[in-house]
């Protein structure tokens, strides 16, 4: 891969659940990796069902071997927050992220 084409800064955030002080579940994020990518847009999709409007946008990432992601993650990009639904890592030499963001946030 030329040098230049991983340019966006995103950060790897590992969900953890704990209790409170009242022996609730609470989930938080704890940062695993910062790491720079690229990012290509995979679909995007707007629907309206009861009067509620959902949107969905999953994108490909691409950046330097990640061992340690696992498909409960999340991924922290400007600011957004995108939950990682799969990734592939061939040949170790690089890792390939599959991220969605969605208008109803299906996890932290």
């Amino acid at each position: 891969m030329a040098i230049g084409t991983y340019d966006t800064y995103a950060e790897l955030y590992r969900v953890i659940s704990s209790r409170n002080e009242l022996n609730e579940p609470e989930d938080s994020l704890e940062l695993v990796e910062p790491f720079w990518c690229s990012v290509k847009l995979g679909a995007a999709s707007e629907a309206t069902a009861d009067s509620t409007k959902t949107a969905s946008a999953m994108y490909t990432l691409k950046t330097h071997y990640l061992p340690s992601v696992n498909d409960t993650d999340v991924i922290d990009i400007d600011g957004q927050k995108y939950n990682v639904i799969g990734h592939e890592s061939p040949f170790r030499s690089s890792t390939i992220l599959t991220i969605e963001r969605t208008s109803y946030e299906r996890r932290v």
